[in-house]
This record gives structure tokens, sequence and C-alpha cells, in this order.
């Protein structure tokens, strides 16, 4: 019966590192997805920065061809100073030229508007690709060491699951039922004991259970959580 609940011990064990295994391939995925999140969003900012600049650019661009336009309108229209033959011509080409004038100083401060914001933009690109490099930086080693772990978890759960059927094997059909309800009551359950107490919740034991424990076939459990007590080569 002692071997028999040393075998469970090592079945604990074994089911330990296979809910471990498990957890590790459930929970990866979830943390790569968060991990590269941040890293695209961090790439979005950059490229929305980009993009900023790129419209910012094209705007002022379209405000100097159109000064280059208003400049060639008013010369054209000084011009034609020396043609007019009457007042009403004057006065109407003094309009156009003053239409000019507001036209060509209203485009200048678009374009004084456009290289300021230019400037500010090109400053905001330098921090947000600082920000992009350093979120890489920090979470493209873990993504590939979670990516690198999972492509194995398959492997490393049928390694473990052999080993689980192996040990299984040598259990005591007995022994096993009552593990099994055990584990599907409280998680697993088997508790060597570790200097004088349950080594699952770590409550002291008397010294005759412990005696009977180390000694007696009989299978005692933990009258605090329930946990089926063991002895083996730790144990004091």
């Amino acid at each position: 019966m002692k071997d028999g609940l040393l075998d469970l011990l090592k079945l604990q064990d074994i089911d330990k590192k296979l809910q471990d295994l498990e957890d590790r391939r459930d929970r990866y995925p979830e943390e790569i997805t968060t991990r590269q999140r941040d890293i695209d969003q961090a790439r979005t900012a950059v490229e929305d920065q980009e993009r900023s600049i790129d419209d910012n650019g094209r705007e002022q661009r379209k405000h100097e061809r159109e000064l280059t336009a208003a400049k060639a309108s008013l010369k054209e229209h000084e011009a034609r100073f020396s043609s007019v033959s009457t007042n009403r011509e004057y006065d109407a080409l003094q309009q156009e030229i003053e239409a000019d004038k507001a036209r060509m100083a209203d485009l200048e401060g678009h374009i004084l508007t456009a290289m300021e914001r230019g400037q500010a933009l090109a400053q905001e690109l330098v921090a947000k690709r600082q920000a992009y490099e350093d979120t890489g930086a920090a979470q493209q080693p873990r993504i590939d060491a979670l990516e690198a772990d999972l492509a194995t978890l398959q492997q490393q759960v049928d390694g473990v699951v052999a080993d689980r059927e192996r040990v299984l094997s040598s259990v005591d059909p007995a022994l096993l039922r009552m593990y099994e309800r055990s584990r599907k009551r409280r998680g697993t359950r088997v508790a060597p004991i570790r200097k004088g107490a349950c080594g699952v919740c770590f409550r002291q034991l008397p010294a005759q259970q412990r005696s009977n424990v180390r000694y007696t076939a009989q299978v005692y459990l933990c009258e605090s959580c329930g946990a089926i007590l063991i002895w083996d080569e730790q144990s004091s």
C-alpha cells in the first residue's frame, strides 16, 4: 500500500506538470496577441504620423502653387495699368490687384502655418518612432520565446501523458479511484508530510497520525483539507 501511495505522489507530480503545460498552451496565444497588439499600435502611431506629415506637405505645396498663381495674377493685373483708359477700368483693376494681394497674404499665412505644423509633426514622429523601437525591444523577445515554446508544447504534453500512462499501470485501482475523486473535488490532493504537517494545507498533524501514516498500510486523510497523506523519504 505504501508503494502505491508513493506512486500516487508521482502521479500527482506528473499531473501538475501536465496541467502547467496545458495552461501555458492555453495562455500563450493570448499573451502573444496582447504583446503583438502593443507593437502594432506603436507601429500604427508611426504610420498615422507619417500620413499626417504627408497630408500637411501636400497642403503646403498646394498653397505654394496657389501663391505662385496669385503672384502671376498680380503681375498681370499690374501690367494692365498702362492700358487703362477710364476711371471705371482703373477702379476695377485696382480691386483685382487688392484681391490678389489679399489672396497672397492669406496663402502666405497658410504656408507658414503648414511649415510650423510640419516641424511639430516631425518632432512627434521622432518620438513615436522611438516609442515603436522601444516597444519592439521590450515585447518581441518575449513573443519569440513564447512562440518557440508554444511550438514544442504539444510534444512536451505528449511526453508527460506517456509518463502518466506508465505510472498509472502500477497504481492500485482503489487508490486511483480515491485519487481521481480527490482531484475532481479539490485538484491534486496528495500530501507528503513535511515537518510534521500536511504538505497541502500545512496543518500540524498529531504524532499518532504521523506514525500511522508512516508505519501502517491504511490510507489516512488530512482532517483539515482532505488530502491523502503520504510518508516519503523527505518526511519528518
